[in-house]
């Protein structure tokens, strides 16, 4: 018999829903299990924005495996009360920047995920990327890849008429942040909570929401991506594919070489269903929605 595989350190995981996102919370964590090594142990925290009791004992259900522990951190809402929301997206999504002050002091390092993901690789293989003294590993965002597109990016000539965003931080000057900065999605995070608590990172970043609400595009990221600029440490941009990238007609239309172009649309680690359509939606055309409704 082939010898067992040696345990692997625990990867630590946190996400955030209310009630409305429970559904594919569970569909996030079930993909992440069925992909995670057996010799890797998931401790999951869930900040709980609002999940009734029936879903709550639905999740837990479905994530029925002896690798995994959950915790439910019920979070003091009135914290991010007030903050701009819009669309599909609650306040629910500010949550993530709570995680300093809602986690026990031990953990120390954590894997952020979005409620609307499709995992499909091991993430202890993301947990053992090397934090090198950044608060925050991230991937770059494809539809909004520079605080300054227009007079930053390269490629801009051919890719402007399929950005997102040209300009994710209108007010980037004001802010004394450079114009080729760049630009960071939120759904998938790799945080080091130490370095957010000894420096206050939470705080400066909810102060930073209500200072400029005028100016704030896309929720929590805007203040991420303010108070971490040029200090967040790039992933691999598999492990978080973004809805926008088929939006792009061709490679040759998007911000990205051909190559990265179609290893990222074609061979995603994590399916970010970032777009107000959704795959539980009867209509929803994005390509990963089989996948997605296989896990569910």
């Amino acid at each position: 018999m082939p010898a067992p595989r040696e345990k692997q350190p625990d990867v630590i995981a946190v996400s955030a829903s209310d009630n409305g996102y429970a559904m594919p919370l569970a569909v996030t964590i079930r993909s992440a299990l069925a992909n995670l090594a057996p010799n890797r142990c998931l401790q999951l925290y869930i900040l709980d924005g609002g999940i009734d009791d029936t879903n709550r004992r639905r999740l837990l259900e479905s994530w029925r495996d002896p690798r995994l522990t959950v915790q439910f951190i019920r979070p003091v809402m009135a914290m991010v009360q007030g903050l701009m929301v819009s669309g599909h997206v609650s306040v629910s999504a500010y949550l993530r920047l709570l995680m300093p002050f809602l986690l026990p002091s031990q953990v120390q390092r954590c894997i952020y995920l979005d409620a609307d993901l499709l995992v499909l690789r091991d993430l202890g293989e993301m947990w053992d990327l090397d934090q090198a003294g950044s608060p925050c590993l991230a991937t770059q965002d494809i539809g909004a890849p520079s605080f300054d597109a227009a007079t930053s990016l390269p490629s801009f000539a051919r890719c402007k008429d399929h950005l997102a965003a040209q300009m994710p931080i209108a007010n980037y000057r004001e802010l004394n942040l450079p114009k080729d900065g760049k630009y960071f999605n939120s759904g998938v995070l790799v945080v080091d909570l130490e370095m957010w608590r000894q420096e206050n990172l939470a705080d400066k970043m909810l102060q930073i929401l209500r200072d400029h609400r005028d100016h704030v595009l896309w929720w929590d990221q805007y203040a991420l991506n303010v108070v971490l600029a040029g200090r967040w440490r790039e992933m691999d941009q598999r492990w978080n594919q973004l809805a926008h990238i088929h939006s792009y007609p061709s490679w040759q239309k998007s911000s990205l070489g051909r190559e990265d172009f179609l290893r990222l649309r074609d061979d995603p680690w994590i399916v970010h269903f970032c777009s107000p359509a959704k795959p539980w939606h009867y209509f929803c055309e994005h390509p990963s929605t089989a996948t997605f409704r296989k896990y569910l």
